[in-house]
């Protein structure tokens, strides 16, 4: 609820309500977040059940020899020098495609690098910023940006890619999952709840509209499970791909998460392009190197 303040002729609202609303309130999160567990859960269950089908899948539409030139690489500047390293891809919740801590006990967090074609991709994504609209330009938005950011050259090359500029390449996976379904009980409680009944994807269309959902993280931030492109990502890096090529949502330039845990006897490497300063530590990852970036 909301009530009435009067500042110097102005009137403002602000939250208000009753002590004993706390215990209902947070009676009424416990409960979603068991309703959210238990979807994610009937899922998760048939997902598991054709897991060895959906990786062959994807192994079967990977892109080979993807090349990439003077590419972006974007970090905090607490990770300045260490820009390869994908340490900041486990914290919570984690990357569009890679779990972070979510929750270590139910969810395994894996590490991903993620890269842009070009600055402003890559400035636009670290700040999770859409600029539809805006009457400012990004260059300008990130002037305002208080953070302070390093943005490194890279290039490389990747022996396996799932790419979803590629729509066609979702269609085997689509006709695995789009039979799953949901049980009546979840189906209730959604609406016991208040909330907007579950709805499984059928698609190609739609698999990639939540792939590529801006809004991605609510649902870890929210309900403590991964979001759909985090639960892709895993497949992709389970079945060994080294990474997968995307869309960026506020630039439409290409994107890359890349799974270095997958460069073992491979010929995939990632490297800085320019010369480094004296404290930077690591220039390349490769199968001889890339431990020492997870």
């Amino acid at each position: 609820m909301t009530g009435p303040h009067r500042s110097r002729g102005r009137r403002f609202l602000l939250d208000y309500g009753r002590v004993d609303d706390i215990p209902r309130s947070k009676a009424l999160y416990r409960q979603l977040l068991k309703y959210h567990w238990e979807y994610y859960s009937e899922v998760a269950f048939q997902r598991a059940q054709i897991y060895d089908a959906l990786r062959n899948a994807v192994r079967e539409k990977a892109t080979s020899q993807f090349r990439f030139e003077k590419w972006q690489r974007a970090v905090k500047y607490r990770y300045s020098l260490q820009p390869l390293d994908t340490t900041g891809s486990l914290i919570d919740p984690g990357g569009r495609f890679n779990v972070g801590t979510i929750d270590p006990s139910r969810y395994a967090a894996f590490p991903a690098l993620y890269l842009g074609y070009d600055k402003k991709t890559v400035i636009d994504e670290i700040f999770a910023r859409d600029n539809k609209g805006a009457l400012l330009t990004e260059e300008e938005l990130a002037l305002s940006k208080t953070a302070s950011i390093t943005v490194v050259s890279v290039s490389g090359m990747l022996e396996s890619v799932f790419d979803l500029r590629d729509k066609n390449s979702l269609a085997d996976i689509v006709q695995l999952v789009k039979h799953f379904h949901l049980s009546g009980a979840v189906v209730k409680e959604a609406r016991r709840l208040g909330q907007s009944p579950p709805k499984l994807v059928r698609t190609v269309g739609e698999v990639v509209k939540t792939l590529l959902d801006p809004n991605w993280r609510f649902f870890p931030m929210q309900w403590d499970v991964p979001a759909n492109p985090q639960i892709f990502g895993q497949m992709v890096m389970d079945a060994g791909l080294e990474g997968i090529v995307y869309p960026s949502v506020l630039t439409g330039q290409p994107c890359l998460a890349i799974y270095p845990q997958n460069f073992a006897n491979s010929a995939s490497f990632v490297e800085i392009d320019d010369p480094l300063p004296a404290n930077i530590v690591g220039k390349r990852i490769d199968a001889s190197s890339f431990v020492n970036f997870i």
